[in-house]
């Protein structure tokens, strides 16, 4: 009886011990590099989101990134640091105010429909209208 005493008593003080402990920063989680995204985002949330973004513009990951994972050297990851950015500032400014439903109305997908570089207007507008 009086080693579970002490077993539990360990354990508490573990637990007691380890919510002292800093939680881990974004670098230690592996996430690196990021400028745009927010720097809480949640590791389920981040794959996601380049997984969206590997289908709106039909690439694989290596488009963006370097094998060098702690390299921030590729020219695609800046214009798509600005992209983001731009569907974001859209999204807010034009989209929001006309409701929540349309807080998120335009993505990668919207302009560029699987391909790097996004469709011209009269692309956009010839593939919605065979719809």
């Amino acid at each position: 009886m009086k080693s579970t005493v002490y077993v539990i008593a360990f354990f508490a003080a573990i637990v007691f011990l380890m919510s002292f402990t800093p939680k881990a920063s974004i670098e230690e989680k592996g996430f690196k590099n990021l400028k745009v995204l927010p720097k809480d985002i949640s590791k389920d949330s981040l794959m996601s989101l380049m997984k969206g973004y590997n289908h709106a513009l039909g690439v694989k990951c290596s488009y963006c990134h370097s094998q060098d994972k702690s390299a921030d050297d590729k020219h695609t990851k800046e214009i798509a640091r600005h992209m983001i950015q731009l569907t974001d500032d859209l999204n807010a400014k034009e989209f929001a105010p006309i409701g929540p439903e349309y807080s998120q109305a335009i993505n990668c997908a919207t302009c560029h429909r699987g391909s790097t570089k996004p469709m011209k207007d009269t692309e956009l507008f010839m593939h919605s209208s065979q719809k």
